[in-house]
């Protein structure tokens, strides 16, 4: 009769084992929510709704947006690390609440970027492009810079705020071109454009989203893109870099994260599913045409570029003096 026990016992075990391992290896068992730092129609909020609409089916599961906006993205990257490391909520990640905004509000800043949040796969390239107004006497980047010399005047722009990646990127273009620039900031990239548009100001750098309608209606001419590649729907305008500003390259990135400390289960599923949708051309396509670039980059390769990233922004943010 004991050993009748005992074998129940070890049967009842190894059940109750098998049960467990099935269980947890039944993630998702519910939907999963991406975090997303800025406003709803935002090319990065624009991707991430993408993303999900894809990446559902795959998971079996529902996939929604939630946005959670404020402070440059840091509020929405902030609340998205210090949820639940299991794989249900997970975030955007982009240049400015990763790398940017650590060094321009360190002191306000609620998590870490490095070791708070980890890496889930690469999404899209955000680049830039320059553009003058189309009665300007230039067609480049060599005519901006000789004209900005000439008048002897500093160079106006136009950004979304301080602290943007077109305020910083036209930092860093300044500098390296050795011209002087007036900044006006304003309240987000349509505002500049109007300015730009009506003669406020002479020179703008933006996502190409921004410019669409006023390139297809030639309000506004493109001169360079600040990526280190040509855009694949501006094929025809050239980098800076090949208009003489060697090794020029800034531009944005997005990102899939998660809380550090995800189950491997979870993550490993994610990558998979990921980066399947990232293959799919109807991704890709849909990307191009909402003026983002299909990011290649392996998962293992992206804690290194965050961290590369991290003291590339941190200097071009040093120089643009827009620390708070």
């Amino acid at each position: 009769m004991r050993l009748c026990q005992i074998i129940a016992v070890g049967i009842a075990s190894s059940c109750l084992a098998f049960m467990a391992t099935v269980a947890h290896a039944a993630w998702p068992e519910r939907p999963i929510k991406i975090v997303v730092p800025f406003p709803p129609g935002n090319s990065s909020d624009v991707s991430m709704r993408l993303l999900a609409e894809l990446l559902a089916p795959r998971l079996g599961q529902a996939v929604v947006v939630e946005n959670k906006v404020g402070a440059g993205g840091t509020i929405g990257t902030g609340y998205a690390a210090k949820q639940p490391a299991d794989g249900y909520t997970l975030a955007m990640g982009s240049t400015g609440p990763l790398s940017i905004g650590p060094w321009l509000r360190p002191d306000t800043m609620t998590y870490d970027p490095l070791t708070d949040l980890e890496p889930i796969a690469a999404v899209a390239w955000a680049p830039q492009v320059m553009v003058v107004r189309t009665d300007e006497p230039y067609d480049n980047i060599e005519g901006l810079i000789q004209h900005t010399k000439k008048s002897g005047s500093p160079l106006k722009y136009g950004t979304p705020g301080v602290g943007t990646t077109p305020h910083l990127v036209i930092s860093k273009f300044l500098r390296d071109a050795g011209i002087q620039g007036q900044h006006i900031p304003y309240k987000g990239g349509m505002q500049s454009l109007a300015d730009l548009i009506g003669g406020q100001v002479n020179f703008m750098s933006d996502n190409v989203p921004v410019f669409s309608a006023a390139l297809d209606g030639k309000r506004v001419k493109p001169i360079g893109v600040t990526s280190a590649e040509r855009i694949p729907n501006l094929p025809n305008v050239p980098t800076l870099a090949e208009q003489g500003l060697k090794g020029f390259s800034m531009q944005g990135w997005i990102l899939l994260m998660a809380p550090a400390g995800v189950p491997d289960e979870a993550k490993k599923r994610l990558e998979k599913e990921v980066a399947a949708v990232m293959q799919d051309k109807n991704m890709q396509q849909r990307l191009l045409g909402f003026g983002l670039v299909p990011m290649s980059m392996p998962q293992s390769e992206i804690p290194a570029f965050l961290k590369d990233e991290s003291q590339k922004w941190k200097e071009v943010v040093e120089l643009s003096g827009a620390q708070n």
